[in-house]
């Protein structure tokens, strides 16, 4: 068995320990707790903190809540053709909508389309790079939030309407490509192969989260918050 710091989520070493007294003290942030209230089951210590390396950012909240936090990717060279693309988009519907409006303004209006389409890739390449998600899990509640320069969302949970959070195979509709970039660049180059992503799955919707985490993350999270809901469920 492990024994966890609440604080720092950091694993407690048995020298720091004090049997006798039942107190433990946490060497990093130096929190003195009862060793009987924060000792860990076997199959729950691989859980105490992302694993090792991961980018998720986990804190302690009021009401004994965690935090678990996924910063912004930033641009990576996945980006790069997408925004190649997009400007050779743009940059051809000006060129068109130009070349029209010398015979028409009426003719040039047929562009509107493009530009909506345009417009709204480069709004989710925008939202992919500078996105930032958080969870927040908390007695009888999970608020995941989603903050991002174009439309971001918090979702809050009763712990007890949750379904279920697993791996899941998102739906492509015939607007994904523009709504979502990165998930249909995703798509492209897994070759047809099924694409999986986080999901909470509740009686009014499946919400996708932590979608630019590595597999490892996403892995360990799924696990993670399942723990909590069945320690809420018991």
């Amino acid at each position: 068995m492990d024994f966890i710091c609440p604080k720092c989520h950091r694993s407690i070493r048995p020298e720091e320990i004090n049997i006798a007294t039942d107190l433990a003290k946490c060497t990093t942030c130096g929190t003195i707790s009862k060793a009987s209230q924060i000792i860990l089951p076997p199959e729950d210590s691989t859980l105490a903190a992302p694993p090792k390396g991961a980018s998720i950012q986990m804190s302690k909240e009021a009401m004994d809540g965690v935090k678990l936090f996924l910063p912004s990717k930033g641009l990576t060279a996945s980006d790069i053709p997408k925004l190649v693309f997009i400007i050779f988009w743009i940059g051809f519907i000006a060129f068109w909508t130009w070349g029209a409006s010398q015979a028409s303004i009426t003719f040039a209006m047929f562009s509107i389309p493009f530009w909506i389409v345009g417009i709204t890739m480069g709004a989710g390449i925008v939202n992919s790079i500078n996105e930032t998600q958080s969870l927040i899990i908390s007695k009888g509640k999970l608020v995941l939030d989603k903050s991002r320069p174009i439309g971001g969302v918090t979702i809050e949970y009763d712990l007890h309407e949750i379904m279920e959070i697993k791996m899941h195979h998102p739906k492509m509709g015939p607007f994904s490509a523009f709504t979502n970039p990165a998930l249909m660049w995703r798509f492209q180059w897994s070759f047809g192969s099924a694409i999986v992503m986080p999901a909470i799955i509740s009686g009014s919707a499946t919400e996708y989260f932590f979608e630019s985490a590595n597999d490892a993350e996403q892995s360990w999270t799924i696990q993670f918050l399942n723990t909590k809901l069945k320690q809420a469920n018991r």
